[in-house]
């Protein structure tokens, strides 16, 4: 009785598993969850050697591709009285796990306007080969909550 069924319907029941392999691969295609493309603003302070760092950031979190993210990195670097202009573009390969992400540095390409040249300060930006952990949150519809191991970083909103 049982095998009768299966022989019977077999092109019915093939057409069915083709109709949800397609459905399988239609969601992690376009409705997988990734990295929400959004913009943050950082203003960070910073005590070195009796110095005061301070940096005042537009961080811009663009996905390219299935597992890599470009962060445009705008601003300023303020040490004592001197000023130095940061335009970077940085590409980043990631891993997802839910919402922890494992962020790899692949590229750090400054643009003509970076200004900054000092190894140190230079230090304070994301470098080639450095691995961050963070988890990504969804507050809202419009802002996502960056979060490493230890602090919130920050919160960045998407475009309406």
């Amino acid at each position: 009785m049982g095998y009768k069924f299966f022989h019977r319907y077999r092109y019915v029941l093939l057409a069915l598993l083709a109709l949800l392999g397609g459905a399988v691969a239609c969601y992690s295609l376009w409705f997988k969850p990734q990295i929400p493309e959004c913009r943050a603003v950082i203003w960070a302070t910073n005590r070195l050697e009796g110095e005061t760092l301070r940096r005042a950031l537009l961080i811009s979190v663009v996905p390219n591709g299935a597992r890599r993210a470009n962060l445009i990195v705008n601003g300023s670097f303020f040490v004592g009285d001197a000023r130095y202009s940061i335009d970077r573009v940085v590409v980043a390969d990631y891993q997802r796990q839910g919402n922890n992400y494992t962020f790899t540095m692949v590229a750090n390409n400054k643009r003509p306007h970076d200004s900054l040249t000092l190894p140190e300060l230079n230090r304070r930006l994301p470098m080639v080969g450095q691995q961050y952990h963070l988890r990504i949150e969804q507050i809202d519809s419009r802002h996502f909550l960056f979060v490493s191991n230890s602090e919130p970083l920050f919160v960045c909103t998407v475009a309406s």
